[in-house]
């Protein structure tokens, strides 16, 4: 009801939010699902003991949003507040942290980082997070009774370096979803301690075939990732590729040139609805983003 909402801004009624807000409610299910799976019958300590670059990365993440949404239920932001839980819930506990456990499973992390979702989520969804806070075994009182979540101890260092490998993994998730086929791919990497000490975290992530060390520069490099690290693809997988991106370049300047000359219209904006011409201006620059990045993609192959 109060998601992606204005304050004093009557909306009508979206069952699309109703559908997303379901769907945020099973992935809380399915991460508490898989977390009791992990734990077993042990009773885990509360209190997070970090072992691993991804620990301290979800303690930065759920500390920080703990923090952000504290402001804004203090300022009466209710919708900011919604937004921050959903992303930080489905994007940096679903996506990443719950990935990285299937190969650091931790228990003791994994019971704080559930337990902190469900207090952080419950003034949202107090019906659901309270029947999975009833059902987990290391609980026998109510979520309702409980604290809201303090800020935890964690190493920067060791949280900025999980950032490092997440920038590299996103870029060849985004490469391998460009590249032509259905393949999987390898990871091709030179003298460095972070891709080697985390070979098989990076391949389960970013759903890699294998992650080996090289002294010889070959294939796709994911220059955006800042790293030395390359996908090893074929020349004639290379060359349809760099074809594909020239195509969608070409498409991309031309859509972007009628939207420049709808926009530079005045009779156009004085004149179409004021959400038209921001929607316009909305496409323009989602095309202007995508024209850099298939430039950037293309400067790299050349």
């Amino acid at each position: 009801i109060i998601a992606s909402r204005s304050a004093a801004q009557p909306q009508a009624f979206n069952t699309g939010k109703v559908v997303a807000a379901r769907n945020f409610c099973n992935k809380l299910w399915n991460i508490a699902r898989f977390i009791e799976a992990q734990v077993g019958d042990t009773q885990p300590v509360h209190v997070p003991v970090p072992q691993s670059m991804a620990d301290h990365w979800i303690i930065r993440q759920l500390s920080k949003a703990g923090e952000t949404m504290e402001q804004q239920l203090a300022q009466y932001r209710f919708a900011e507040a919604a937004e921050t839980l959903y992303h930080t819930v489905w994007d940096d506990v679903a996506d990443w942290y719950i990935e990285a456990a299937k190969v650091e499973q931790h228990a003791d992390m994994l019971v704080w980082v559930l337990d902190t979702c469900l207090r952080l989520a419950h003034p949202f969804a107090p019906f659901v997070t309270e029947t999975i806070w009833q059902s987990l075994s290391w609980h026998n009182d109510l979520l309702a009774a409980a604290r809201y979540p303090q800020a935890e101890k964690y190493n920067e260092l060791q949280a900025a370096e999980f950032g490092r490998l997440k920038r590299l993994v996103t870029e060849a998730r985004y490469v391998t979803s460009e590249l032509p086929g259905n393949e999987r791919y390898t990871l091709l990497y030179m003298d460095d301690a972070l891709v080697a000490d985390n070979a098989e975290l990076v391949r389960r992530l970013a759903g890699l075939a294998a992650v080996k060390h090289t002294d010889v520069a070959q294939g796709l490099r994911l220059a955006a990732s800042g790293r030395d690290a390359w996908l090893d693809v074929s020349d004639e997988t290379l060359y349809e590729h760099q074809t594909n991106l020239e195509k969608r370049l070409v498409a991309a300047r031309n859509d972007a040139a009628k939207l420049e000359a709808r926009l530079a219209n005045e009779r156009y904006t004085s004149q179409a609805p004021a959400h038209l011409v921001e929607e316009s201006r909305q496409q323009l620059a989602s095309k202007q983003a995508l024209i850099e990045r298939l430039v950037k993609e293309l400067q790299v192959i050349e």
